[in-house]
This record gives C-alpha cells, sequence and structure tokens, in this order.
C-alpha cells in the first residue's frame, strides 16, 4: 500500500470538516418549549428547570438513556444492565419501598454517586445541575403526575454496634432461612453454607427436615424483572431483561462499594459500606424480585443481615472465598 501524501492528506482533512459542518446544521436541535411540570404531590416544577435539565440530559444521558428516555440510546445498545426506560417510572434504589415512585435526595445520590460495576458513572456536575436533570426525568412518565414519591425510608440506629461477630452470626440464620422472623434469602441468591449444615440450621429454626440432596443450592438462577430491554415506537415495553441475584463474593454491588475506596470524596469506611446495605436491604429493588425487607422482620435482624453479607463482600476475590467456594463444591459432589 501507497504511503499517503501530505498533500492528499490535506486534503482528506478539509473533506473532514466540509462533510461535518455539512451535517452539523441537521444534527442540531432547538430546545423544546416546557410548560411548568405539575406532580401528583402539589409540586410545580418551573419552566426554566425543566429547560435546563434537557440540557443536562441531552449532554450527560442522552447516549445511553435515549433521546426519549427510553433507554436505547447508541451507546446503551448491549449493556447489562440495560440503560433505565425512564418512561417506565421504574427505579431499582429509590430509598422508598420497591416499586414506589423515588424520593428526589435517592435520585440525586444515585447521580453523584453512579452505579458500582456498571456503565452508570458518578457525575461530577453543580448541584443546581443535578436537580434539574432530576426533575426533568420526571416528564418522562406520567407516573410522576399519578402518584406522590414513597415515604423515605429511615436508617435505624444499628443495635449490632460493638457485637459485630454476633450479628454475623445471627445474619447467618436470616440470609440461609425463610420464616420465624428470618428473610432466606438463600432462595434467590447462592447458599453459603454446605448441604448439610444448610439442612442442620434450616431444621434447628424451623423444625422442619429438608432434603437437599436433588436441590442446587450454590447457582443462582435469572429471574424475570420489569425492566425494559426493547421499546415500541411509543417507548412501551416489549422485552424485559432477565436478572441474576448477585453471588456476594463474585459479583460487584451497584450501591456498595469496596472499603477503603472514596465516595463522593469521602472515604468509604466499613460502617459506611454496612449502612448501605442495610438501605438496599431495607427499600428492596424496584422492578426486580427483590423486596422491602423493612417491617417485614425484626429491625436487628435486618441489622444482622447487612453485617453478614458483608462479611461476604469483603472476602470478595480473596483466597478466603476461594477456600469457601471450593468446600461448597465438594459438599456438592459428596451428596
Amino acid at each position: 500500500m501507497k504511503p499517503t501524501s501530505c498533500s492528499t492528506r490535506r486534503s482528506l482533512r478539509v473533506l473532514a470538516v466540509l462533510a461535518l459542518g455539512a451535517l452539523a446544521p441537521a444534527c442540531r436541535k432547538e430546545t423544546p418549549t416546557f410548560e411548568p411540570l405539575m406532580l401528583a404531590d402539589g409540586t410545580v416544577i418551573p419552566a426554566a428547570t425543566l429547560a435546563r435539565g434537557y440540557d443536562v440530559y441531552t449532554h450527560y444521558c442522552a447516549s445511553c438513556h435515549g433521546e426519549k428516555g427510553d433507554g436505547q440510546g447508541p451507546a446503551g445498545s448491549g449493556m447489562r444492565p440495560p440503560p433505565r426506560n425512564f418512561h417506565q417510572g421504574l427505579y431499582k434504589f429509590g430509598g422508598v419501598a420497591a416499586g414506589e415512585l423515588p424520593t428526589d435526595d435517592a435520585l440525586k445520590r444515585t447521580l453523584r454517586r453512579g452505579l458500582h460495576g456498571t456503565p452508570m458513572f458518578a457525575w461530577d456536575v453543580p448541584p443546581a445541575d443535578v436537580d434539574a436533570v432530576v426533575q426533568y426525568l420526571k416528564t418522562f412518565s406520567p407516573r410522576w403526575k399519578q402518584e406522590s414519591p414513597g415515604a423515605a425510608l429511615a436508617l435505624s440506629d444499628d443495635p449490632w454496634k460493638g457485637r459485630a461477630a454476633e450479628a454475623v452470626e445471627r445474619g447467618r440464620t436470616v440470609y440461609h432461612v425463610a420464616g420465624k422472623g428470618n428473610a432466606g434469602c438463600a432462595s434467590c441468591h447462592v447458599a453459603y453454607l454446605p448441604r448439610a449444615e444448610l439442612a442442620a440450621l434450616t431444621e434447628s429454626v424451623t423444625g422442619r427436615k429438608v432434603n437437599l440432596a436433588n436441590a442446587d443450592p450454590y447457582t443462582a438462577l435469572q429471574r424475570d424483572s420489569d425492566y425494559s430491554l426493547t421499546v415500541d415506537a411509543k417507548g412501551e415495553a416489549t422485552q424485559f431483561a432477565k436478572v441474576l441475584p448477585p453471588d456476594f463474593l463474585f459479583h460487584r454491588l451497584r450501591t456498595v462499594w469496596p472499603q477503603d475506596t472514596r465516595v463522593e470524596g469521602q472515604p468509604y469506611t466499613a460502617q459506611a459500606q454496612r449502612e448501605d446495605l442495610y438501605r438496599v436491604m431495607a427499600a428492596g429493588v424496584g422492578g426486580a424480585a427483590m423486596p422491602s425487607w423493612k417491617g417485614a422482620i425484626p429491625e436487628e435482624n435486618l441489622w444482622a443481615l447487612a453485617y453478614y453479607v458483608q462479611s461476604l463482600i469483603v472476602m470478595h476475590d480473596t483466597g478466603a472465598a476461594r477456600d469457601l467456594q471450593q468446600r461448597l463444591r465438594d459438599s456438592k459432589a459428596q451428596e
């Protein structure tokens, strides 16, 4: 292949600039005109705020979430999890009971922090822009005109402070056993006890004998979700995503970061990590099979569950995690 001459390269650059200049007018769109938006809770969003939110959304969000807010942006194709379709009015981490509309604070928290392990980055933009884009998102779904946001779930006092080992032991039961004030998380997520220990623990708590001979408690199965993958011309979902409950020894959690990193410019401590675990367990995950546990089990058990899951995620990608996984595999092979 002959090298390109300087004059040829210069001509190509000129043609490229001319082509881009010719396309630019077609690509530019005028900012739409907005009217004030009346929400179901009586709040009125000024038109100027919506116009500013539109500009912020177009600059930062539309490439993944789509110009129409339907999750069909050009950069979002093939992403897992898929970009949120705002037409549905479904939010995973809303700071409220799963399925309710989120609080503004929860939405802003997601924008400031991002979602760990996903292409949803933390956006370092001025607070006024964060507020404006949060308000603009409400133009996509009629739910905001029909329903008020859910009540924010408060972070209760940690009853296990100074007794972490006891909390982990209690949480181990809360996680693996269903009923009697326990959550039974292992029915969707994987179990972290060998079969014999799991059967013995279940019997000791519930009085029921369980036969795990034909069960595989160490492999999570995909679950149905309400999150759209594809949409029709109106932005209505035509295909829904499957979700895999995370394995806490393997997967990154969306709203929980490794300890000793920095989140929102602050050191991310063990306490902060535990509180974030509590928040998502208390609220559940909107649009998924993860229910709200606050009020469903005692608070001391909910906090104990946070301690237990934390004891697993701190083992992520360590020799201890691999040793535990090997024990579980050996347990499966022996029975």
